[in-house]
């Protein structure tokens, strides 16, 4: 498990259908670390979305925050994304 913290920048929609022609709800939420390095891109799963988790986060739009997250690595296509963990809602509110 990591730990990003960072100003919450934007959480985008990103619906996608697979290859069975269903549609998979996906959001993107964009973090800008403290630090101000590169921005953290989060994605929230179908479960988080219902859940209103993308909701709680576009109301913390300017805000900082903190969200555990997994790394998933594909070395074969040098390609990595951040998974919310859990419910995927902010772990509090922070100050920095």
């Amino acid at each position: 498990m990591l730990l990003i913290v960072g100003e919450v920048r934007k959480v985008l929609d990103n619906e996608y259908k697979n290859k069975n022609g269903e549609l998979v709800k996906q959001a993107i939420l964009v973090i800008e670390p403290v630090d101000g390095r590169q921005n953290y891109e989060v994605f929230l799963n179908s479960s988080q979305i219902d859940a209103g988790t993308a909701d709680t986060w576009s109301k913390l739009i300017g805000q900082n925050a903190s969200v555990a997250v997994s790394l998933f690595v594909n070395h074969q296509y040098k390609f990595y994304k951040y998974n919310a963990l859990g419910t995927g809602r902010p772990l509090k509110p922070f100050k920095g």
